[in-house]
């Protein structure tokens, strides 16, 4: 017979002995991982956001410096020039006045050939094209493209052979001629420098 105290220490001892630990849970386990992953994502995308405000702002600055550069006017190199322009030559016709509106016309009692022309602008670091056009045998005039007003612009023209007639750098606003070059059978390319400026 079992004594009675036994009786009552028996269930103590059940509770008191060591315990195989609960296998855990694999739902849990993923929910945790999943739980984790989605934490270090959100973590990334802070970050990221971080990133992009912060390029934001930099792009904001850059925008503000081209804008600053574009608003900024041109180098001054039309003003040397207008100062003391250089004497006009058989390939080279000098404008010693601004042209507004500039225009390219023959003076020709016969047809010509097509006049090829092609606009450069001058700058403080070198000159840069502009434009290209043409006077076609069935035109008296053609206007010139200009991108800005108050620069130095070079006009070089070029034909084919044969005629002999007279180019005429015109102002459009008034009509009256800046400068005049001959093309001739064995002349047959130069240009034009003036000082333009558009009317808009």
């Amino acid at each position: 017979m079992v004594p009675f105290v036994a009786l009552f220490a028996f269930p103590w001892l059940l509770l008191a002995a060591p315990q195989r630990p609960a296998e855990p849970d694999p739902l849990v386990s993923e929910m945790r991982l999943l739980h984790a992953q989605l934490a270090a994502l959100r973590l990334e995308l802070a970050r990221r956001d971080e990133d992009l405000r912060g390029l934001k702002e930099d792009m904001g600055g850059v925008k503000d410096e081209l804008r600053g550069l574009r608003d900024r006017p041109p180098q001054p190199v039309a003003i040397p020039f207008l100062s003391g322009p250089p004497s006009s030559s058989d390939a080279v016709g000098v404008a010693k006045v601004v042209v507004f509106a500039p225009r390219v016309e023959v003076e020709s009692l016969r047809r010509h050939d097509v006049v090829f022309l092609r606009v450069r602008r001058f700058e403080a670091t070198g000159a840069r094209s502009v434009a290209e056009t043409e006077l076609l045998p069935d035109q008296d005039a053609v206007a010139l493209p200009l991108d800005q007003s108050g620069a130095l612009y070079a006009v070089e023209w070029s034909t084919s052979e044969g005629h002999s007639y007279s180019l005429i750098l015109k102002d459009g606003a008034t009509g009256l001629p800046a400068v005049t070059v001959q093309v001739k059978p064995l002349q047959t390319q130069g240009r034009f420098l003036f000082v333009g400026f558009r009317l808009e």
